[in-house]
Formats: structure tokens, sequence, C-alpha cells
């Protein structure tokens, strides 16, 4: 291996011409990027894995021994595993996606890399946006798999969650999805919280005992203070440095609740970090450094990088988190649709009665969308969306919209330049025929899945900007094990009513104070959200019209400032879809 570059990433050939098999450009984090030879074969290893050298040479050559390479995505962790041998490359990304390979692919010779710039230009391609992928992602977030295994680089691919790739050195290229994470028929909701409280235990656990200087989010929610309360009870002879943000002029409620959960363990040691109006969203777009992939946190950078350098400044390497707990254990509504679909009408009737008391909304009107959901295709589903997307119809979506495949067209769509809603009308027209006949899972196992996605690229841009600061953010709900525990049941079995994450509250009952497992509500940052974009209105009116979104046809941008003129006057903003607008431009302007 060669170390080339400043940025942490890894690009290789197969078959393999030249010098050596990868370019490794670092630096990298210690333990990080490992490479392991045994039995004619190399395994490389990219993320997170607590398995020693000697045990991965002899699982490795068990794999080779029997041809279950499988095997090798067993080990706790969340990691990319490569195994090359002289005949062929075999690769399997992590359960979630949260360690990306890129790949291209001219039928004779295979070009990969965990970064998409650095393979693109090792595959000598030009940086050229994908159109449709771009509008997919702003505009059509909420519907998952338009693009399956495209990036926003035209001929560059990504190899999916779940997804292993195959390719001999005679060219040939075969890719499958190895591990379908099916629920276990025998399993009951009981023995998959032991399942969770046991894995995620291990995932805390090793992380404590691998890394002696350890900090951890802890904004009082159930995920981050789960992590923290299980990190303290594997390090009993220290304090653990935790962070919760709050921003004095809109709270978005978790301080209170922070501030009782580390009351709690004398070991919890809580450090408050203040926002400012230097961090408010969207501020100083024209600094934004330049990143791989669009990064739809862009707008938050400057609060980003105020939390990671308080960890960093607590002498902190490795920072646990709890991100991917909201799509391992928040059931979407559309589970309702999933009850409805199998005639569990009893437990439908009195989760609809919860969330509509909930909701303020009419059981009877969410029993209604639940069975007219269960007899929606998922192809007729996105006919319908290209319709509405058509006609140009906006919603402003309602808590009841969630029980179906995914909410309409929202504001953001009339966004859209006239060329590009046909191109994106004509993308979803075309995806409904390529799925026709393919829906062998429930609705809300479908949504948590891309989900889930979303959550491992939000925890991989993370890392990336914590580069900077020296410290690892890591989040142990990702994890192969632990995803594979919370999915031993349907998502429809995971929700209790109104109920927020009862699976966690069940597998955590003895392990994290009762008090702690009480909360119902969720951090709210649209207040602060709402102070950032109008403190940045004037940069937003005039970055906007010169936007390379706007010089490649996709967006009209007075139709943007107009809702932001909108927001700014009180009416409510769609911050995901303006944050993905950003990203994007900001992503576009730095590659130009």
């Amino acid at each position: 291996m060669q170390s080339t570059a400043e940025h942490p990433s890894l690009v290789g050939t197969f078959p393999c011409h030249g010098s050596g098999p990868f370019v490794v450009a670092g630096p990298w984090h210690r333990g990080e990027l490992r490479s392991i030879e045994c039995a004619g074969a190399v395994l490389t290893l990219i993320g997170q894995c607590p398995v020693g050298d000697d045990q991965v040479r002899q699982d490795l050559a068990e794999a080779i021994r029997t041809g279950e390479l499988t095997a090798l995505t067993r080990w706790p962790g969340s990691y990319l595993v490569l195994v090359r041998t002289r005949d062929e490359l075999v690769a399997f990304s992590d359960l979630a996606g949260q360690h990306p390979l890129y790949f291209h692919h001219d039928g004779t010779r295979l070009v990969f890399g965990t970064g998409l710039l650095a393979t693109a230009a090792a595959a000598g391609l030009p940086a050229a946006p994908d159109a449709e992928v771009v509008l997919a992602e702003i505009f059509c977030a909420a519907v998952p798999s338009l693009v399956p295994g495209r990036t926003p680089v035209v001929g560059v691919r990504r190899l999916e969650a779940a997804q292993a790739m195959r390719v001999t050195a005679a060219g040939d290229l075969r890719l499958w999805t190895y591990d379908e994470l099916g629920h276990d028929e025998g399993q009951d909701v009981a023995g998959c919280a032991a399942g969770l409280a046991s894995e995620l235990d291990t995932a805390v656990g090793w992380r404590m005992r691998a890394h002696p200087r350890v900090s951890a989010d802890f904004s009082g929610g159930l995920d981050s203070t789960s992590v923290a309360f299980l990190a303290v009870r594997h390090r009993q002879d220290r304090r653990l440095p935790v962070f919760v943000y709050s921003h004095p002029a809109a709270d978005a409620g978790d301080l209170p609740h922070a501030l009782s959960g580390a009351r709690l363990n004398p070991l919890l040691e809580l450090t408050v970090v203040r926002g400012g109006s230097d961090t408010l969203a969207y501020q100083d777009l024209t600094a934004a450094a330049p990143t791989d992939v669009p990064d739809f946190a862009v707008a938050v950078h400057a609060r980003n990088r105020l939390r990671l350098r308080h960890a960093a400044a607590s002498g902190s390497f490795l920072h646990l988190g709890g991100e991917g707990a909201d799509a391992l254990l928040v059931a979407p509504p559309a589970y309702l649709g999933d009850l409805a679909g199998r005639f569990q009408f009893r437990q439908l009737v009195a989760d609809a009665s919860a969330w509509g008391a909930a909701r303020q909304e009419s059981s009877a009107a969410i029993v209604a969308r639940a069975v007219r959901l269960a007899k929606t295709s998922m192809s007729a589903a996105l006919r319908l969306y290209a319709t509405e997307l058509d006609r140009s119809h906006v919603r402003h979506p309602r808590w009841i919209d969630a029980i179906s495949w995914w909410p309409g067209p929202g504001v953001e769509s009339s966004w859209l330049a006239p060329r590009a809603r046909t191109t994106l009308v004509e993308l979803v027209r075309q995806r409904a025929e390529a799925v026709r006949g393919d829906e062998r899972r429930g609705v809300a196992d479908f949504q948590a899945a891309h989900d889930l996605r979303r959550s491992a690229e939000v925890q991989h841009r993370l890392d990336r900007l914590a580069r900077e600061h020296r410290i690892w953010p890591q989040a142990p709900f990702l994890d192969n094990n632990v995803i594979r525990a919370c999915t031993r049941v349907p998502t429809r079995q995971r929700a209790q009513g109104a109920t927020l994450k009862p699976l966690l509250r069940e597998a955590m009952r003895e392990r994290v104070p009762s008090a702690v497992l009480t909360r119902q509500s969720k951090g709210n940052y649209c207040a602060e959200d709402n102070l950032g974009v109008r403190r940045a209105a004037r940069e937003l009116r005039q970055r906007l019209p010169t936007s390379p979104l706007a010089e490649l046809g996709l967006i009209d941008p007075d139709a943007v400032l107009s809702t932001l003129h909108r927001a700014s006057a009180g009416t409510e903003m769609p911050f995901p879809a303006l944050n993905r607008l950003v990203a994007y431009d900001v992503w576009l302007r730095c590659m130009s």
C-alpha cells in the first residue's frame, strides 16, 4: 500500500495492473484500515471491528476453505470487507452502508474505491453530475430506490447496503444481496429485545475496552442516553465526558432531559455546548470546504463542528452517538398498513385510537388510510406519485399522510424547472415498471431499510467532518449485529401505539435508569433553523440565482426564493429539502 494524499481513501483495480492492488491515501484512524494475508488471499477491513488479526486470519482461512465468505460479515462492528485472490475480488458492504465502496466496470476491468471522486479519477471519468440522481435526492428523498446503485457522478456506481460484489480475473461482475435481514418467525418481541440488549451492550463494551479516551453524546433522548449509560457500565474507574447541545434563543427541548439524566450517575460528566449566532444554520456557505459527496448536513456544519470541538477538547479520541436508532426502532406510520394487510385488525384499531389521540386525527380515518395502503402496490404508489408530480400537485403534509409508501410531492417540488420536472416524472414512471411484482417486504420494513441507509450516510459524513478534530465518531446502533438483532421481528411488531421506541425501552429496562426511559419526545431544531434561514436570507438570495443547479436547468431559483420569503414571514419551511438543495449547490460549486 502507498499513502499519497491528505484525505483517507483507498483506490484499486481488478484485475490488478501496475505497482500494487491498492493506492491508499491517509491519514486513517488507528485500526480503521487493516490488510491481512492468509491462504492465498488478502483480506482488507475498512471500518470498526474489534477482532484481532490472528482470529481474522483463522476465520479467513476457514472461509476460503469452505467458500462461505459471507461468514466474514459476522464479526462485531461495522465494516467493509474486501477479499482478493489471484482469481477474483469479492466485496461485502456493511448492513447499513456506512462504509461506501464505489466502482466503475468497463466490461473487462473494475476500478473501485472508498471515495467517489477518487474512484472517478482513477477510472478516467470526468466528474460529471448525474442529473437524475441529483433530482431524485433533492426532490424525492422519501421515495426509496429511485436510482439504485447510482451516484451523483455519471459512470460511478456504489455498492448498496448489505450487498456483495464479485469480479473475476476475466472481468465478469456479479452483484447480489448477501443478507436480506429476514425475520425469525419463531422470535417474539421479548426475545428481540433481549437480543438487542445483548448486542448493543457488546457494541458499546468492546469500544470502551479498545479505546481509553471516549466521550459520548447525551441529548437526553433514548438513543444517545442509553449508549452513554451502557458506556459507564463498562468503565467504573473514570468519568465519561458527555455533551448536550442547546441554543439559548431556540432550545430544541433536549437540555432539561439531559440535565436530569446526568444527575442519575456521578460518572457522567455533562457539558452543555451553547450555540450562538455563528452556529446557526446556513451561515457563510461560501466558506464551506469541499466534500467528496454532497453533505446534507453542510448547512449545520458550524453547529456540528462546535460539538466536535468540545468532544475533542475533553481529550476524547472516540465519540459515541445514537445515530441509527430512529431507523431501527421507530416504526414509520406505514406499519399500520402492514397490520391491515395481515388482517391484524384488533391491533390496528387499538393503535389507530392511540395515534388519533396523540396526533388529533380521527381513528376511523387512520384505519381507512391503513386499509387503503394495504391494497396499494409499490408500483401503483409510484405511478400516483408521478401523476401528482406531473400535475404540480403540492401538499403540505400531515401526519396521516405518512400512512403510505411515501408522502406525496411537497412544497419543494414547486422549485423544479419545467424540463427537470419532466425528467423526474419519467424517472419515477420507469421505476414503477421496474418494481412491478417485486414487493417481498412490508411497507414499513421497506421504509425502515431506506431510513437506515440515510442514517449510515449521516454518520459517514459526520466522520469525515470530524477528521479535522482528530476524533472518531461511532454509532453502535449501526453495527451489523445490532441491526440483525433489531430486525429479527418485522417493523410492525416493533410498534406499540404512540409509545416511542418500545423495543429499546424493554431492552434497556435493567441497564438504564427508568427515569431516562420515560421521555416521549425528540429534540426539535426547527426553531433554530428558522432563526438561521432568516439570518442567512441575504446570502441565500444572492447565492441561489447563480447556483449550478440553476445553470444545469434543474431548479427555478425564483420559486426557491419565493418559498424562502414566505418562510421569513412565518410559513413552514421544508428544511430537509432546503438542506439537500444547499448541499448539492455547495458540492457542485466546489467541483467546478
